[in-house]
């Protein structure tokens, strides 16, 4: 009995170790809905309202206003995402991309592309009920990590915008996007 137990607590040890300073990750609830259904809630015409959170790049925060267009193409195997926002520190942004899910990996994959010359590919999956998503930006001097997380709050399409630069993930920009009139869900294939 003394065998069993010594290399179970190794093994626990271990496992421990290696978990040591990574963030916990909140499983998936178990659902019915296929990997694309799970993305129902980012279809539709929006409102946004864009917060640039103060830290290296600003002092004080600032608000902009603008779009988001999020539509099933290509048979509903993705999401067409048509974003513009006008604020005082990024000036004009307008960006389009292609969220959909890869089933080899098993992740979902969002291919952005913005008037800035940008163009990160995200990859991630669900952590609960949150979308979040990673991708390494290159960037003048020094590249960085940047991770994007959607998730449904009632009536609110919430997007947080959080980069890492050496130290850790710091939220750089909060975004909530209220359903246009009119505007409405749709499940996929519709």
């Amino acid at each position: 009995m003394k065998a069993f137990w010594l290399p179970a607590f190794i093994l626990c040890a271990i496992g421990l170790a290696m978990g040591q300073g990574h963030s916990t990750v909140i499983p998936s609830a178990r659902t019915t809905e296929s990997p694309r259904e799970r993305l129902a809630f980012l279809v539709g015409s929006f409102v946004t309202e864009v917060h640039i959170l103060p830290g290296r790049m600003v002092k004080n925060e600032s608000v902009g206003k603008g779009t988001s267009e999020v539509s099933w193409v290509l048979d509903s195997m993705f999401l067409f995402v048509d974003e513009r926002s006008v604020n005082p520190v990024l000036g004009v942004y307008k960006g389009f991309g292609l969220l959909g899910y890869d089933p080899h990996d098993k992740q979902y994959v969002l291919s952005m592309y913005n008037n800035f010359g940008d163009h990160p590919q995200y990859r991630g999956t669900f952590a609960g009920d949150t979308l979040v998503l990673a991708a390494r930006v290159p960037a003048p001097g020094k590249s960085f990590d940047q991770q994007v997380r959607w998730y449904s709050d009632g009536e609110i399409v919430r997007l947080e915008v959080l980069n890492d630069a050496g130290e850790g993930f710091v939220p750089v920009i909060r975004q909530a996007a209220r359903r246009a009139q009119g505007g409405s869900k749709q499940t996929p294939g519709r």
